[in-house]
């Protein structure tokens, strides 16, 4: 067992979106995507994983194959993997995402930004 504290992972930058590790494990890779306003990840997809965006903190947009969702705290967001998508933090705080991706797709996903 494991255990690990979001809210360490909640680290924000004025240059760039950050992203933290929570656990990095065979068939699930999970993380905390962090956003000052106006940040965001462009339109991508994640090939053969799932992807579960589970808002912590603010409000954003995600556009998923082309169709806009406002989204905030609290909200719960499942995509396939051949979905293409992106996120932007269109608020006026800062956002985080609690991520997860399973099955753990290749190792560029993995590293911390």
């Amino acid at each position: 067992m494991k255990i690990e504290k979001i809210a360490d992972k909640m680290v924000y930058s004025d240059d760039n979106l950050t992203k933290k590790i929570i656990f990095n494990e065979n068939r699930v890779l999970n993380f905390v995507l962090n956003f000052k306003p106006g940040q965001g990840v462009p339109p991508h997809n994640h090939e053969q994983s799932d992807l579960i965006i589970h808002v912590l903190v603010g409000k954003g947009d995600m556009t998923v194959d082309g169709t806009s969702h406002e989204i905030s705290k609290g909200d719960v967001i499942h995509c396939k993997g051949t979905e293409i998508f992106s996120l932007k933090n269109t608020g006026n705080e800062d956002m985080s995402c609690f991520v997860v991706l399973a099955p753990n797709p290749s190792p560029v996903y993995s590293k911390e930004i």
